[in-house]
């Protein structure tokens, strides 16, 4: 659990008993190449995901393939909760039969797939009891408490959907 969590106090609590997942596939394809499809619409896969954080204590990211893809990393920044967690981290191609895994406050995003397209299993694991002692205030949640945001911030970083001065700070670039 310290390579997963870092330095955080009271990562073995959190991830000794990962007693819950969910599961689920994400499609992410270039629209402008399949706009010709039977089955498109707007809901059948999307170029890239907005930065944010998960509900879990650790996510596993596999990448199923599919199509040939170009580009669609997975972008992380900072941990939410602390200062940094708009500040740039690390990129990380995909490819078939890659497996990433990675804390759940991590704040994370998949950069737009150029061509092709790539289909990823992903799946969310949960402590129960760390969450319901959480829930209770008998334990933070982890992320909180949230220490203040650093002012200098990283494009690429920002969330359009999870950030509520996103406009202002995009006014800066």
């Amino acid at each position: 659990s310290r390579a997963l969590y870092g330095d955080v106090d009271d990562a073995s609590m959190i991830t000794s008993a990962l007693d819950h997942h969910h599961s689920f596939i994400v499609r992410y394809r270039n629209d402008n190449q399949h706009k010709n499809d039977a089955d498109d619409n707007n809901d059948d896969g999307s170029r890239g995901l907005d930065m944010h954080h998960d509900a879990s204590e650790a996510t596993l990211n596999i990448c199923l393939g599919r199509d040939n893809f170009t580009s669609g990393g997975l972008r992380f920044c900072g941990r939410f909760g602390d200062a940094d967690h708009r500040r740039a981290g690390a990129l990380v191609s995909h490819a078939k039969g890659r497996a990433i895994l990675h804390l759940g406050r991590h704040r994370h995003g998949a950069d737009n797939i150029e061509s092709g397209e790539r289909m990823n299993l992903i799946m969310w694991a949960r402590n129960s009891v760390y969450r319901n002692a959480a829930g209770f205030g008998h334990v933070p949640l982890d992320g909180t408490p949230q220490a203040k945001e650093a002012d200098v911030v990283d494009k690429l970083c920002l969330s359009k959907t999870n950030d509520r001065d996103y406009e202002e700070k995009m006014k800066l670039y």
